[in-house]
């Protein structure tokens, strides 16, 4: 078998002293020569690379590189290869996810790669809810208060504390969306929501005024860290750490770091964690899960083995060999209790960076198995149990919107737009303009900087593909 060469993004370790490297060599028989894009301009380098010749037999790259490599004619049409030796990919891929790697010719460009931590319609949401506002429980027992589940809640704890101690309850990073606060508005993590039959953006979301005076409410009456619209997330977690601040935006994750920086300042405390919030008692909480193409891999047409690539990867995307490498041998590096798969150490640590040796397999088969990763620490898997316990309270969406990113009117407006919108957003909240001035300005400047061609493209792909979409 030859030796295959595969380019992918910038990672800080070595990939061929992975564990995962011999592994996967072992399985496949084949040999393969990792190659890393820079962290600096990967995008430009890419283009480089490929325009100029050089031989990769795969690539892993963004649906938007693909697409510009795809518009340069620079790939090998794929369906051939998947059709003759990708039998574990081809049948796995569902239909909305090959029409975001597939041109209008039929040519399918790119093997599209869904998200492993989320869940899709076909499984069990628990698990989820991943990130939210976290809470000093030390000052929460002080106030003699329990984590909010609704807006008012939130706010009453949020009054209570400042009341109380003089110091903002709440701080966070630079931002003008915050996806826990906006649940309680009908919005979240998605950047588009279907009203009445109209597919809008968040920015012309009916309820986006309210959230706006809701949020300025916070800073005007210093329940908000007045830094906020200069705050870098290192600053905003030490306001939180070292004991200034009742709450602060985490991911589980990120909990032992938080637990770190608490010791450092000599706080004995705990966190937990407030999920989105609901607009009222009475009303159920909604979450808005993504569903997309995170990574692609392509073969451009420069590969001297586009043959060997394909099989490479269809055998490595078999359920057992997948697992195999994701996760390893149950008993030895992982185990599964009531159906949740849990790492075992130490052996699980050979599988810290296995997420990127594995092939294909859908988000519903790999989400249960990523799980394991969410329990690497007591203090993760309290935390991630904590805000999961939750989940069947919630309205549960499903999002699509990212399915959309491989059309150039979508690639040259939407980063752009986010920006301005965003640094926008902090703006109105710290000066306490008026709420609705100041997202008829916002708009007013979104439409006139490409928002008006963002938004026919976004609602043609809408149409024509909202039925394939499972909620």
């Amino acid at each position: 078998k030859p030796e295959l060469n595969l380019l992918t993004s910038y990672a800080s370790f070595n990939y061929e002293e992975q564990p995962s490297y011999d592994l996967v060599e072992e399985i496949t028989g084949y040999k393969v020569n990792w190659f890393n894009l820079p962290q600096e301009n990967p995008d430009e380098r890419l283009l480089l690379e490929i325009g100029g010749g050089t031989s990769y037999d795969m690539v892993i790259t963004s649906v938007i590189q693909a697409s510009h490599l795809f518009r340069q004619n620079a790939l090998f049409d794929l369906k051939p290869y998947l059709e003759k030796y990708g039998s574990n990919i081809y049948s796995e891929i569902s239909e909305i996810a090959l029409s975001a790697v597939t041109g209008d010719d039929g040519m399918i460009f790119a093997v599209p790669q869904t998200a492993f931590d989320s869940p899709s319609p076909s499984v069990e949401p628990y698990g989820a809810l991943k990130s939210g506002i976290a809470f000093n429980l030390s000052y929460m027992e002080d106030l003699g208060m329990d984590i909010p589940t609704t807006l008012d809640e939130f706010y009453d704890v949020l009054k209570s504390y400042t009341e109380e101690t003089g110091k903002p309850a709440f701080t966070q990073t630079a931002g003008g969306w915050n996806v826990t606060i906006m649940s309680a508005f009908g919005m979240g993590d998605a950047g588009w929501y279907e009203v009445e039959g109209e597919y809008l953006p968040r920015i012309k979301h009916p309820e986006v005024v309210d959230y706006l005076s809701f949020m300025q409410k916070l800073y005007q009456e210093g329940l908000m860290d007045n830094d906020m619209p200069i705050n870098s997330h290192q600053v905003a977690m030490e306001k939180f750490t070292n004991g200034t601040a009742l709450a602060f935006p985490i991911a589980f994750y990120n909990v032992d770091q938080v637990y770190s920086a608490f010791t450092a300042s000599n706080i004995d405390t705990k966190v937990e964690i407030a999920t989105y919030l609901a607009p009222d008692a009475d009303t159920k909480p909604s979450i808005y899960i993504n569903q997309g193409v995170v990574y692609t891999r392509i073969i451009p047409k420069t590969a001297e083995n586009p043959e060997h690539a394909m099989i490479w990867l269809n055998t490595i995307s078999s359920p057992e060999n997948f697992l195999r490498i994701y996760l390893g041998e149950e008993g030895v590096s992982y185990e599964i209790k009531d159906g949740n798969y849990y790492p075992v150490f130490p052996a699980f640590d050979d599988f810290t960076n296995a997420d990127k040796f594995v092939g294909f397999l859908p988000s519903g088969e790999t989400f249960p198995m990523w799980q394991a990763r969410a329990r690497k620490t007591e203090a993760m898997a309290m935390l991630y149990e904590q805000m999961n316990s939750r989940i069947n309270e919630y309205d549960i969406r499903f999002y699509y919107e990212s399915y959309a990113s491989n059309i150039e009117d979508v690639q040259n407006n939407e980063q752009a737009l986010g920006v301005v919108t965003n640094d926008s957003l902090i703006q109105a909240i710290a000066t306490g303009e008026d709420a609705q001035t100041a997202i008829d300005n916002i708009i007013a400047e979104w439409d006139s900087n490409g928002g008006v061609e963002y938004e026919t493209a976004m609602r043609t792909w809408y149409e024509a593909n909202k039925d394939t979409f499972d909620n």
